[in-house]
């Protein structure tokens, strides 16, 4: 789960982040699946270092939401990632 990379890049997730891929019973390859499977579903622009991509199964749509970032180490080594800032589900129902 730790070594998944998307673009040549390590994915991350924040906090927040990890605890929504728990409530949905979803890890780090349900991630990368959606971003490169996916399709664009970014209801507004963002910055251009984020990215927000979803996947339809059934009458659910998973969405999920990167941002390329620097991390710092404390020993002084820096590493560009892919931070996870939001996993989300969508149900859709017949009206």
């Amino acid at each position: 789960m730790f070594g998944v990379r998307y673009k040549g890049l390590r994915i991350e997730p924040t906090l927040s982040a990890t605890r929504e891929l728990l409530k949905y019973d979803k890890d780090l390859t349900d991630v990368l699946e959606i971003l490169n499977e996916g399709y664009d579903c970014g209801a507004s622009k963002r910055r251009s270092n984020i990215i927000e991509k979803c996947i339809q199964k059934g009458n659910k749509e998973f969405k999920a939401v990167v941002a390329k970032t620097t991390i710092k180490y404390p020993d002084g080594y820096k590493e560009s990632v892919w931070r996870l800032i939001h996993f989300g589900k969508v149900t859709f129902r017949k009206r």
